[in-house]
């Protein structure tokens, strides 16, 4: 069981480094071909009202989380505000949300990427992710993303009617997210999946184009019935499995999910155990939605996803052994 821990870990890792490594390098050479330029160019599209409002989102979310002031009545708000400026906002028809429109999507910020080439806009949102995740804790995939905040929404919704909500293994939910890109990444180099563009060359297409739950944002009714089933079936059954399954998109399915989870480990802030307070009764990794409970109380290094739901700092321990916090070495 260790070994297959162990290795699930390591699969993850190597997953992340393939979407990472290529958004590093070519930053590197943006700023090398174009100098102050390009940098200047990447901070201006970072200073747009989509990117802005999601760091400042961020930031207000760590400071709630620090403080012990992320309860429901502020949490709620914040998610539902966060669903609907990166969400539901672009299909408005005024100018105001117009520079809030889906893409780039978070998944296609990294995939589309790799296939065509990095350009500033995915740069800028990426910066944007890693940023806010290495600040931690996990505050793009917790309170920014979209389809991270609806569902958890769903998850909070789930508890209030009672549902009992199903816990996966990490391990296999892990496997499954790995197996999802090296396949993406197979099948895109292999251009197994194809088109043929205006010049006549043959164009690459993303695997996650057809399981990518963010086009379910976009209300537009597609030419065909196919289209229509791969745009919106996604986002659906992503609605429908959150209510048994604590964000089943984000564990099994989104490859910036197996980014952030790399560098969620070396964030500043994340979720702290006080030693000293913890009477080990377990009834924190009982109550937690996700798997990670169980890891910092074994003191792992490696954790797996935590989104900062706050339940295990806010509803399980009286003695508050838990709390959002400068990592201990």
């Amino acid at each position: 069981m260790r070994n297959a821990r162990r290795a699930g870990q390591i699969a993850g890792l190597a997953a992340a480094v393939l979407i990472a490594l290529p958004a590093v390098l070519a930053a590197a050479q943006q700023g090398q071909g174009r100098g102050r330029q390009g940098a200047a160019g990447i901070l201006a599209i970072i200073a747009r009202p989509k990117f802005a409002t999601m760091l400042v989102i961020g930031f207000v979310a760590l400071i709630l989380l620090l403080t012990r002031k992320m309860k429901n009545t502020v949490k709620v708000p914040i998610l539902v505000l966060s669903t609907f400026l990166y969400g539901v906002a672009a299909n408005l028809p005024t100018k105001l949300f117009a520079g809030f429109a889906m893409h780039p999507s978070p998944i296609c910020s990294a995939t589309k990427s790799v296939l065509y080439g990095f350009r500033p806009p995915m740069i800028a949102f990426l910066a944007v992710i890693l940023v806010l995740t290495l600040v931690g804790p996990r505050l793009f995939c917790g309170w920014v993303c979209p389809v991270g905040a609806i569902q958890e929404l769903i998850a909070m919704l789930a508890d209030k009617l009672r549902i009992r909500r199903r816990k996966w293994s990490f391990r296999a939910t892990q496997g499954v997210r790995v197996g999802i890109f090296l396949l993406f990444v197979f099948l895109s180099g292999a251009a197994v999946l194809h088109t043929t563009s205006q010049n006549g060359q043959t164009v690459a297409l993303s695997l996650y184009d057809y399981i990518n739950a963010f086009h379910g944002y976009e209300i537009a009714i597609q030419p065909t019935l196919l289209d229509n089933l791969f745009h919106f079936l996604p986002f659906l059954l992503t609605l429908g499995f959150a209510f048994i399954v604590y964000r089943p998109f984000c564990y099994l399915v989104c490859p910036i999910g197996l980014l952030t989870n790399l560098v969620e480990n070396f964030a500043l802030f994340r979720v702290v155990r006080r030693k000293s307070a913890c009477t080990d009764c377990a009834a924190c990794a009982a109550k937690s939605p996700c798997p990670t409970v169980p890891e910092i109380l074994k003191d792992a290094a490696i954790r797996p996803d935590c989104f900062s739901c706050t339940v295990c700092v806010n509803s399980c321990c009286p003695k508050g052994a838990f709390s959002f916090a400068i990592k201990s070495k």
